[in-house]
């Protein structure tokens, strides 16, 4: 047989066999009774396109999935998602109903070694253990001296820039400032990053060159093996947000292995001295977790999740609450009444406690809502026994469909679009703090549990203590020193609202950001 024979021959094969799973995953599958597209049964083909290809897309292509087929979709061959409210706490409870990750999802970064990647509650569970301790209320505020000197140095730094160039880029800006606090943290060095004469460099242009690679890691997980086999000066010249990537994980990696090798070579009565105590990474390599845990092959990883997680989110949620704040005089002039009354000086330094009792301050809440915080789907597993969803009634629909949904299945839902669910918060793309107060103005919490910003259940987001300090020390005190001075600049609502799903929200690629000006004095 010639060598053409015996490829037409794999091909042939190769056809029949794609035709066969084809079959089975339309017909026998055990989710082909969930509604969904066709092709995305099918094939992950679907998605791919979506989000690689078209960059982004596949969340907003959920959303019109579900106005097809109503609250329960099948997305892709093995996923379901859901876009109903009340499933919120089944799919994200606590520590008493384990729930594992979906493993495709959780390799887009490259990092399968870190408390990101586990895919098991219990090895999720023994890594987030050992971080814990660090983003607690109480570890927080022991920050907070930490997290003022920062958003002061934000605040003097913008005046300096705003007198040289005439503006400044909040996105740019913010970004600096949780990326200084969270290496200040994490590694007893700040970046410094506010430092720099224009907010440059930063880890902003990294960590999004990253998120965007993910769409491509989960369908080839083989990508970052491949990259990293590449000297990063040419991929760099092949690739340059490639190459400012692995530039970053490289860093995350240099540094976690200087701790431990500086913290090696301490005595036990020496060791976790920093400049303000114990930092994270300090500590964790005196930690209670196997050794196998410890080495710098791992930590570096975690490296990785603490930085990343802990300054875009955060910052773009700084960025976009800032703006909508600045976009709406009305609601400027509440708030700047509020703080005030609170800060008389406004030099004072107000403890995050202080200000997370004023009401109106709630517009942080609200600022998550509409910066959504991790924009795409966010997977559970159940693997003990099968999830259960009520199909509620609706206009569509004669009765209550019950759902039992296989054990095993990886489930997802959004906070994109949970966020902007019309029945939970009238006109959703509305900017509106007053649905968080009641009738007398005061803080209700009723809508809280609706915030997916963080996730939700035993693997919320660790670091969201932090987050809140960095969110209401950040807008506080900055809406108070610079509020009645700051106006936007060049910018309006197309710069804030995410037209790209990237893990994180990203809005159009031609915005140059969310930039203010100053008044005189």
């Amino acid at each position: 047989m010639t060598l053409i024979s015996l490829s037409l021959l794999a091909l042939s094969l190769w056809i029949i066999i794609r035709v066969l799973v084809i079959i089975y995953r339309l017909a026998w599958h055990p989710l082909a009774r969930f509604p969904g597209p066709k092709f995305a049964a099918a094939t992950s083909a679907y998605e791919f396109y979506f989000d690689a290809i078209k960059g982004g897309q596949y969340t907003f292509e959920i959303g019109h999935m579900h106005k097809k087929y109503g609250p329960i979709v099948r997305i892709s061959p093995h996923e379901l998602h859901i876009n109903d409210p009340g499933f919120i706490e089944e799919l994200y409870p606590g520590p008493g109903k384990p729930r594992d990750k979906y493993a495709y999802a959780t390799g887009q970064f490259g990092i399968p070694d870190s408390v990101f990647g586990a895919v098991s509650h219990d090895l999720h569970r023994m890594r987030r253990g050992a971080l814990s301790p660090f983003f607690s209320k109480a570890a927080v505020t022991k920050l907070e001296p930490v997290i003022y000197s920062a958003v002061d140095k934000l605040i003097s730094r913008i005046e300096e820039v705003v007198e040289s160039t005439g503006f400044v880029d909040l996105t740019m800006a913010f970004s600096c400032m949780t990326t200084d606090i969270v290496t200040q943290y994490a590694f007893a060095e700040s970046s410094r990053f506010l430092e720099n004469p224009d907010f440059t460099p930063n880890f902003h242009e990294a960590i999004l060159a990253g998120t965007r690679m993910g769409s491509w890691a989960r369908h080839f997980p083989i990508l970052f093996p491949v990259l990293r086999s590449i000297p990063i000066d040419i991929l760099s010249r092949m690739s340059p947000e490639t190459g400012v990537f692995l530039r970053w994980q490289e860093s995350m990696r240099k540094k976690v292995s200087e701790i431990w090798q500086d913290q090696s070579a301490l005595p036990v009565k020496d060791k976790n001295v920093s400049p303000f105590g114990s930092t994270i990474f300090h500590e964790l390599f005196h930690s209670d977790m196997p050794d196998s845990e410890k080495h710098p092959g791992r930590m570096w990883q975690e490296g990785q999740i603490v930085i990343g997680a802990g300054t875009e989110t955060t910052a773009w949620t700084l960025t976009a609450t800032t703006f909508f704040i600045l976009d709406n005089p009305n609601i400027l002039s509440k708030l700047r009444k509020e703080l005030a009354a609170t800060m008389p000086n406004r030099y004072e330094k107000p403890s995050c406690r202080e200000l997370e009792a004023l009401p109106y301050l709630i517009i942080i809440q609200e600022g998550l809502r509409l910066s959504f915080g991790v924009a795409t789907r966010l997977q559970r597993i159940n693997s003990e026994a099968p999830m259960i969803f009520r199909q509620k009634k609706t206009n569509d629909t004669i009765e209550e469909k019950v759902w039992e949904i296989p054990t095993g299945t990886p489930v997802g839902m959004t906070a994109a679009l949970v966020h902007l669910n019309p029945e939970l918060f009238p006109d959703p793309h509305e900017f509106r703090p007053e649905r968080w107060l009641d009738q007398d103005g005061q803080l209700h919490r009723g809508l809280d549990k609706y915030i997916l910003s963080f996730s939700r259940g035993s693997r919320q987001c660790i670091g969201i203590n932090l987050a809140y300090s960095e969110l209401y020390m950040g807008i506080g005190i900055l809406i108070r020193r610079l509020g009645d001075r700051m106006q936007l600049f060049e910018t309006d609502r197309t710069d804030v609202d995410m037209v790209e799903d990237c893990f994180v929200p990203v809005p159009r690629r031609e915005s140059n950001g969310v930039r203010v000006r100053l008044s005189a004095q």
